[in-house]
């Protein structure tokens, strides 16, 4: 699903934000980046969104390499990715249910698509009975599961999840990370940055750690480290 190849990012004046990272992650895994704040997990993050380009090396997604792909594309790209992030990115005036649709009006869906699809995924994501909530009308945990029902709503081969619980209460983020280990069962790998020590511990998942730029570790059932 994913490849980096000795990938380097410099940003100017001559700081390594990420230096030679290497690394492979397959169809359907769950991966955590940990690290402490400037490791390079937010660097990775839109490296995969194509947010930024790479100094040096080579990144592929989806079997993609992203250098050789045109900014036309990166559009078509973005919609093969689901993101979720640690401040939720709702749209403040619109109910919980024209947030998930927008996401499917975007990328053209009928009215008739987003009738049928939009109510299944707030009913999965546990707020079938707000969907005519706005934001401010919903706890931050459920404004992330509406952050995860619009990015999940495509239901996309791979949902990057930036700090996802880093606004949220302990037992909030307990329900958000069930939600996104239930989205990975169904198959959609799941890239999350965080730095919620317990989670991670707790979950035993793949790590990959970073610091100063630098995989410093990668461990198929790691911990925080």
């Amino acid at each position: 699903m994913i490849v980096f190849e000795a990938v380097t990012k410099v940003y100017d004046p001559n700081v390594v934000a990420l230096r030679e990272a290497s690394f492979v992650i397959e169809k359907g895994e769950f991966v955590f980046l940990v690290g402490p704040s400037g490791s390079g997990k937010s660097t990775i993050m839109r490296l995969l969104l194509k947010e930024l380009d790479p100094t040096d090396g080579r990144i592929i997604v989806g079997g993609r390499e992203l250098a050789r792909l045109r900014r036309s594309k990166v559009p078509m790209l973005r919609r093969n990715l689901g993101c979720v992030f640690q401040d939720f990115k709702l749209l403040t005036d619109r109910t919980a249910y024209d947030n998930v649709a927008y996401a499917l009006k975007v990328q053209g869906d009928s009215k008739t698509q987003i009738r049928a699809k939009v109510p299944e995924i707030l009913a999965l994501v546990g707020l079938g009975s707000k969907m005519t909530n706005v934001p401010h009308e919903l706890s931050g945990g459920e404004q992330q599961r509406v952050s995860i029902a619009r990015a999940f709503v495509n239901h996309p081969p791979l949902l990057i999840c930036d700090e996802p619980t880093g606004n949220l209460d302990p037992d909030t983020s307990v329900g958000i990370m069930q939600l996104l280990y239930r989205i990975n069962r169904t198959g959609t790998t799941v890239v999350m940055a965080t730095h919620d020590r317990e989670m991670v511990d707790k979950m035993r998942k793949r790590v990959i750690a970073l610091e100063e730029g630098v995989v410093v570790r990668d461990e198929r059932r790691g911990g925080y480290g």
